[in-house]
């Protein structure tokens, strides 16, 4: 009779256990750690409906923010996952641009405002407060909450800074033309039940107004073309359809968005949806976007100088 050798897999556990090892590392280790492994899977901060209920909360007790722009056509400053750590030089070049500019009236950071550390208030003492402590003509900030902005139980300190994530402010002309600009939560790569409610009476009463433009926006984009930012997702197809069929319903013309650190656009009919590139200090081709807001919306991208 013939006999059968059987020979045991061994490599197979091994790498497991390194690979685990590793996780455990990268999670626990010192203040670079950049992971969070529990809370890309599972979720270390609120839940987005809990997320939605402290923000509603703060929107009812102090309503929504108008701002004055001092010309017809003026400007907004945008950028993206600057994932500041310890260094904040594209940053500061950021401000320093949007401050010095006498027709800009606000500027948007959409979201991973900083990296996963565990060091929010300091960085943001250190970067942030800097930039909102007049909020006047040059000074306004506006924030979208990042997935790493909540990473590590951090969605306290993301609040206890910038009171809501879900939200809308208004910009008026000199001649009085109204600008809308909804700002959403989309950290968790999903809307929820309570927010979609939200933005759905939000733009019903928008279409009982005379906007010119009304701009979307959020963290997490649409469409998904590769897994660079895997595990954090991305809404579900039932979900961008919904979406994107209640914006363009109600008359939004652009969605900016950040997430995965390449510029894309998207054109839908009458709606622009823009990607924009990062703009953390170690990437190769950092850069925000320049918008001109008048009788129509155009754009251009500034590239800033990577570091060395």
């Amino acid at each position: 009779m013939k006999t059968i050798h059987t020979y045991k897999t061994l490599w197979m556990p091994s790498i497991l256990s390194i690979c685990l090892l590793t996780t455990i590392l990268l999670t626990a280790c010192g203040p670079d750690a950049r992971l969070d492994i529990a809370g890309m899977f599972h979720g270390s901060s609120p839940t987005i409906d809990k997320r939605i209920k402290e923000s509603m909360a703060y929107n009812k007790k102090n309503g929504y923010a108008t701002l004055q722009a001092t010309a017809e056509e003026y400007h907004v400053y945008v950028c993206t996952d600057t994932h500041i750590t310890h260094t904040q030089n594209r940053w500061r070049e950021f401000i320093d641009a949007y401050q010095s500019d006498p027709i800009c009236p606000v500027a948007i950071h959409l979201g991973d405002i900083i990296d996963a550390t565990n060091e929010f208030d300091g960085i943001f003492q250190q970067t942030i407060r800097p930039a909102m402590q007049h909020q006047h003509k040059n000074d306004t900030l506006m924030a979208v909450v990042g997935n790493h902005d909540i990473y590590f139980k951090q969605w306290s300190k993301f609040v206890a800074t910038f009171k809501t994530s879900t939200y809308y402010f208004v910009v008026v002309t000199p001649s009085g033309q109204h600008d809308l600009y909804v700002i959403y939560d989309s950290a968790e790569g999903t809307v929820g039940k309570q927010q979609l409610q939200w933005l759905t009476e939000t733009l019903e009463w928008a279409d009982t107004q005379q906007f010119r433009h009304i701009v979307v926006c959020t963290h997490t984009h649409f469409f998904k073309r590769d897994n660079s930012q895997t595990p954090c997702s991305n809404y579900s197809l039932e979900e961008t359809y919904a979406l994107l069929n209640l914006f363009s319903s109600h008359g939004v013309k652009m969605i900016w968005t950040g997430h995965d650190h390449y510029r894309e656009i998207t054109n839908m009919s009458s709606m622009t949806s823009i990607v924009l590139e990062s703009m953390k200090d170690d990437d190769k081709h950092p850069a925000y976007m320049l918008v001109n807001m008048g009788k129509e919306i155009s754009y251009q991208v500034i590239r800033m100088e990577a570091e060395r």
